[in-house]
């Protein structure tokens, strides 16, 4: 009886979208960047490498095209709404990056203190 409420189980297709159609190709472009910025951040955080550069210009370029597209996307007729907060929440996160970059001398976000070795005897 509840069967028919849920949405059939099959692939997203592009058809009842068309203003996805038209943006697919900056969504991979955002969500390619967003990967690597968090990848390189978790690398961070879990100590792999001592900073994280980010490339001002290449941060601004995205957080351009991903405002961009999420306007478009937000003003079209029909949209799958998780796809629009999945692009919102990435661009907060671009936003948080922009700032960090910019609190940070030489575009490097986060370059650790030098850590005391020594054991207290604790």
């Amino acid at each position: 009886m509840l069967e028919s409420i849920y949405l059939p189980e099959d692939e997203l297709t592009y058809v009842n979208f068309p203003v996805l159609r038209e943006e697919r190709q900056s969504v991979e472009d955002i969500t390619a960047y967003a990967l690597r910025a968090y990848t390189a951040l978790s690398d961070y955080n879990e100590a792999l490498y001592d900073r994280v550069d980010i490339n001002t210009a290449e941060l601004e370029q995205y957080i351009t095209l991903c405002r961009d597209t999420c306007s478009r996307l937000a003003s079209a007729a029909s949209i799958p709404f998780d796809l629009l907060l999945e692009l919102r929440s990435i661009l907060t996160m671009l936003y948080k990056l922009r700032t960090l970059a910019a609190d940070s001398s030489a575009n490097v976000i986060g370059e650790p203190t030098a850590i005391n070795t020594e054991d207290d005897g604790l």
